[in-house]
């Protein structure tokens, strides 16, 4: 692992690829006045030991709060090392742990870093939550996931912000990208002098242009339609129907919807392993045949 110091009292934890199932991988600690910041969780408990290794040399026996950037099981699956302790997210982050870390542990068990006991966040919010005595506040920034949020250090002007930005490119889990482009240029602008992410380190202002283009290019493929003779567009449309269907489908049965008995019977019907990654579920489907299966489920409700 490597650590590595930023600001006056920032600490980078990364977890290089022969550590990390995930390839390289980066969680980010702030030492408050009064409290320590520990921003996402990597795959699992034992991910933590070395966090809490350092946490007890360096003496640091500050109360802890959690932030969660979102709900993906790549940064929720630690939260289960520690105990007593504030765990803040989006609110809808709670939501979205509850409806699909079940099938989550299974599909990708192969990842999962020792025993891991899923664990809601207890301390959530809609907009911003600002702890002023420390300067630490969390931003609702929407746009990789519905449920994702920043950390902003703003004494040392530093932003954490989870898997909003990658290089090349990012990742899609929400089928607004008008919003993710709002997003993305919101935090270009913003002053902070380091920006930090999960699976990247540190990016630039440049990384988020580049971010901003791909999901322009994104938006295009989405308007034009399939194209048989890229794949790669191909899977974005796959991608944005399906994302676009169940966000649909979860707001028609609102509480009661079960995200797992949706997978389960929506990749059943393609005869396919719903256990399989998404991603590989994905490439290996049928556009038609997908959004076809969609339109039934949705008629169906």
């Amino acid at each position: 692992m490597k650590i590595k110091k930023i600001g006056s009292r920032g600490t980078m934890f990364t977890f290089e690829e022969q550590e990390s199932a995930l390839g390289e991988y980066t969680v980010y600690l702030i030492n408050g006045d009064n409290r320590l910041y520990l921003c996402d969780t990597h795959l699992g408990p034992k991910s933590m030991e070395p966090i809490k290794e350092y946490l007890q040399a360096q003496g640091l026996n500050k109360p802890l709060v959690i932030f969660l950037s979102h709900s993906d099981w790549d940064h929720v699956w630690g939260v289960c090392a520690f105990a007593n302790l504030l765990v803040a997210a989006h609110e809808l982050c709670a939501q979205k742990i509850i409806q699909r870390g079940p099938l989550e542990l299974q599909r990708y068990a192969s990842y999962q870093n020792g025993d891991i006991r899923l664990v809601t966040p207890n301390l959530t919010f809609d907009s911003r939550l600002l702890f002023a005595d420390d300067g630490v506040e969390f931003i609702y920034a929407p746009g990789h996931t519905v449920d994702s949020a920043i950390c902003f250090d703003h004494r040392d002007s530093v932003i954490y912000a989870g898997d909003l930005v990658e290089k090349p490119q990012p990742a899609i889990g929400w089928h607004d990208l008008e919003n993710y482009i709002d997003t993305l240029e919101n935090l270009g602008e913003m002053s902070a002098q380091v920006i930090i992410t999960s699976h990247s380190g540190i990016v630039t202002r440049e990384d988020i242009d580049d971010n901003l283009d791909y999901i322009r290019e994104c938006q295009e493929i989405v308007e034009k339609g399939p194209d048989e003779d890229d794949d790669d567009a191909d899977y974005i449309r796959k991608l944005y129907t399906l994302l676009l269907y169940e966000d649909a489908i979860a707001q028609t049965i609102g509480g009661d919807f079960d995200y797992a008995a949706f997978q389960r019977q929506l990749w059943q019907s393609l005869e396919m392993d719903y256990l399989s990654s998404e991603t590989a579920l994905l490439r290996n489907a049928d556009y038609e045949e997908l959004k076809l299966a969609l339109e039934s489920y949705m008629a169906g409700l």
